[in-house]
């Protein structure tokens, strides 16, 4: 907490001495530093405390830091010295909402503009700049294409327009032409500027919006390629786990874009070697673990949670992908081996066959954790009974939870009855049985095919 109270006192520095460097007043810029201040450790602190990407790693709160002052210090120079309505002060709250959450994007655009209204004097300024705000952060909160941030400009720019012609009455020079064209202008002008600079800002933070997740789902990104040419296997059991994660996802309203990309990548390790995973073996090709001991097992099968994190950070994949490669095992025992090494040494510790962790920190983690455990298990079900794909997937996700993988999580008990429903759903679909067609329809379907040949 004390360093989070040396930041907020350092930010808060920054941001009145770059709206003071040319108008300089002792007295204005102490007033405006003891606003931001209060407001710091009575708005931004709650945040701290309530939106969990704060306290997964450092980063986002410098990025937030960074994109805070940076708004300040591109929007002070366009209202002292053009119109208002030139402001680019909807950038920085856009760039939060997509990169965090639309509650960091709104907070931190309304501090900026109460800021700067106050240190101009102009409080008429904030009627204009705030439901603009409001809205427009809210509109693309959960967006996953680049279009949509257009579509939303287009209808903040309706909103803008209104503003402006409504101010008139309290203050008429907003009312001209050229006010009318920049307020109509700026939201779409401010979007071309976003999505300029947006990937530059997830490369080189790591923390990536749901429009650059989207575009790692592509199939020919280097490591999914790499994955289902080295280890086909772990390449259509993280499709499934993919399918499963994101209907779990929506289920309960998390973020269901990253649970399906963090699925695609979260065994990448795998393909580093890959004939000691199950699913990569051929039919009637012997397992290699047959010839090695079990302590020699679990060192192997732990490795690959280690590949898996320095892939991720060679090819500069999301922080929260990195974060589920290890959290998706959380502090799991491996049981099959350990059982194996009891039969062979008696005073084998548990803990000697445990996965490091951590357990997972998110939701997202969490539903990953039980989707992968479900998708293993489908193998042994076999079936497309309800009752049965039912009890098995309740006694994946209650030993899991008893286990108490889940409890860093923030997954409550009625996420947890959602999430078991919303498998059972993608199970029974994915075991349905096809229709079999009468062997007469079958004999007329291959003749016709000769025919046509």
């Amino acid at each position: 907490m004390k360093r989070i109270n040396l930041e907020g006192l350092f930010v808060s520095l920054i941001s009145v001495t770059l709206i003071n460097l040319f108008d300089f007043n002792f007295v204005k810029a102490l007033n405006e530093f003891i606003l931001l201040v209060f407001a710091w450790y009575f708005i931004v602190y709650f945040l701290y405390k309530n939106i969990y990407y704060f306290k997964l790693h450092k980063i986002y709160k410098y990025t937030f830091y960074v994109i805070f002052i940076a708004g300040i210090f591109i929007t002070y120079p366009s209202m002292k010295n053009w119109d208002v309505s030139l402001s680019p002060f909807l950038i920085s709250s856009l760039l939060l909402t997509l990169l965090i959450t639309y509650e960091v994007g709104i907070t931190a655009g309304i501090l900026q503009s109460v800021l700067l209204s106050f240190h101009f004097g102009d409080f008429y300024s904030l009627f204009y700049f705030i439901p603009q705000i409001i809205i427009m952060n809210y509109l693309i909160r959960n967006i996953v294409r680049r279009i949509e941030i257009a579509k939303a400009a287009i209808f903040t720019s309706l909103i803008a327009l209104l503003l402006s012609i409504s101010q008139f009455p309290l203050k008429p020079v907003y009312l001209n032409i050229y006010s009318i064209g920049y307020s109509i202008l700026n939201p779409f002008v401010s979007t071309v500027i976003i999505l300029g600079i947006l990937p530059y800002i997830e490369y080189f933070s790591r923390i990536y919006s749901n429009i650059g997740l989207s575009e790692l789902a592509n199939m020919n990104h280097p490591l999914l390629k790499r994955l289902s040419l080295q280890a086909p296997g772990t390449y259509y059991h993280s499709i499934m786990v993919a399918t499963l994660a994101e209907a779990a996802a929506e289920r309960i309203g998390v973020n269901s874009t990253f649970a399906r990309v963090a699925s695609y990548f979260h065994d990448i390790g795998k393909m580093i070697r890959p004939y000691f995973f199950v699913e990569n073996l051929k039919n009637g090709e012997e397992n290699p673990h047959n010839q090695i001991s079990p302590f020699l097992s679990h060192i192997v099968l732990e490795d690959h949670v280690k590949s898996g994190v320095e892939l991720a950070r060679k090819y500069r994949l999301p922080l929260r992908i990195e974060f589920i490669i290890p959290q998706h095992h959380g502090t799991r025992v491996q049981k099959y081996f350990y059982y194996k090494a009891k039969e062979l040494e008696e005073n084998v510790l548990e803990d000697s066959f445990r996965y490091p962790g951590p357990k997972p920190q998110f939701k997202e983690a969490g539903i990953i954790m039980l989707a992968d455990s479900v998708e293993a298990a489908l193998k042994s079900i076999n079936t497309s009974n309800y009752q049965r794909i039912k009890d098995k997937v309740e006694e994946i996700v209650s030993g899991i939870y008893n286990e108490k993988q889940l409890d860093e999580s923030g997954l409550t008990l009625k996420e947890l009855e959602l999430i078991i429903d919303e498998f059972i759903k993608v199970v029974v679909n994915i075991t349905k049985t096809r229709i079999e067609y009468p062997k007469e329809e079958i004999k007329k379907v291959v003749q016709a095919n000769g025919n046509n040949e």
